[in-house]
């Protein structure tokens, strides 16, 4: 094709056809910027594919994460479900003197297992998105997660740092039906009651443990607050890169 086009310019040229031969060089200079910007198209959309491809790969592992988020504080709503009954059980026994059982008292030293993947697998996940709604999601669920964040750290530092030292200091840990139950620690069953629930009626009358009871529910329903919004949050994002994906 270059030969065939320098011969035409050597034929003009020959001939002295001066006009024909300027005509005929600035069609050619269009035909080669006619190439370049198709080539350049094709390259942008070859570019863009890929782009596509990629983002596609960020959007499915992060509903894959913002999913067993979802299990996951599921699971911890109904342990703080099962603490905050506890709370209002021992507020009924040791302040309003009501006669009342105690289904678990393990739970009043429990920390759920709280460890997000969503967001903090790839912090940096929202620049990634060319969705400007999706991206706004992720940021306001990377938000509503540093609030839980904040939440769970003062109910865990409270449950660790002063319930479990109350509770060691009045020695109501059982240590016998720690130790020498083999079953739970062998086959891995159902834990144990090592707080009797007699010592922990009693301690629900004491006025200070009375106070860390209310401190404890607070947080905890502070807790349960959070993970709702986050659980809601999270719903929503879903649903938004699920639409995505199928686009």
């Amino acid at each position: 094709m270059i030969s065939l086009f320098r011969k035409i310019r050597q034929k003009l040229l020959t001939q002295n056809r001066v006009t024909q031969y300027l005509a005929y060089a600035l069609g050619e200079i269009f035909l080669v910027v006619i190439g370049i910007l198709i080539a350049l198209q094709i390259n942008n959309a070859n570019e863009a594919r890929k782009a596509r491809i990629s983002e596609k790969a960020v959007l499915n592992n992060l509903i894959q994460d913002l999913r067993a988020d979802s299990l996951s504080f599921t699971e911890n709503l109904a342990s703080l479900t099962k603490i905050n009954n506890l709370h209002e059980v021992l507020y009924e026994i040791g302040v309003k003197g009501m006669d009342l059982e105690i289904e678990n008292p393990n739970m009043i030293r429990f920390m759920i297992y709280y460890n997000p993947v969503a967001i903090k697998n790839d912090p940096s996940v929202a620049g990634k998105i060319s969705d400007e709604v999706i991206r706004k999601e992720i940021v306001t669920y990377a938000r509503n997660l540093k609030d839980l964040d904040d939440a769970y750290s003062e109910f865990s530092k409270l449950v660790e740092n002063r319930v479990r030292i109350f509770l060691a200091d009045k020695k109501v840990h059982q240590l016998s039906s720690w130790f020498e139950n083999k079953a739970f620690k062998t086959k891995g069953e159902a834990p144990i009651d090592f707080i009797d629930e007699a010592d922990l009626i009693l301690l629900s009358k004491i006025p200070e443990f009375q106070q860390l009871i209310l401190e404890s529910s607070i947080k905890c329903k502070n807790t349960e607050f959070n993970i709702e919004t986050v659980l809601t949050q999270n719903q929503k994002l879903k649903e938004l890169i699920q639409k995505e994906l199928k686009q």
